[in-house]
């Protein structure tokens, strides 16, 4: 059983995939571009265009949902940046 499947395991992409990739990609790009609110801007309109055209409109509490994961994946990049500063 895959866990990037939405047919196979719809949940196990929405509670375990989704919320990692969106952790790290919020990581990766935070060390890249530096700005907090660029990268969650980048987040949400990621997601919310997901959601009208993967999903359906029932998906959009999960787009805030990851977009809060998001800022913690920033806060970790800041706190990286930081220490190596």
């Amino acid at each position: 059983m895959s866990i990037f499947s939405i047919v196979r395991d719809p949940m196990g992409m929405v509670f375990f995939s989704l919320p990692l990739f969106s952790f790290i990609v919020a990581l990766i790009m935070q060390l890249a571009i530096k700005r907090r609110g660029i990268v969650l801007s980048l987040v949400f309109i990621g997601y919310l265009l997901a959601t009208f055209t993967i999903f359906n409109s029932s998906f959009l509490i999960w787009c805030f949902i990851y977009t809060g994961i998001a800022v913690g994946g920033t806060v970790v990049a800041d706190l990286i940046l930081k220490n190596n500063s």
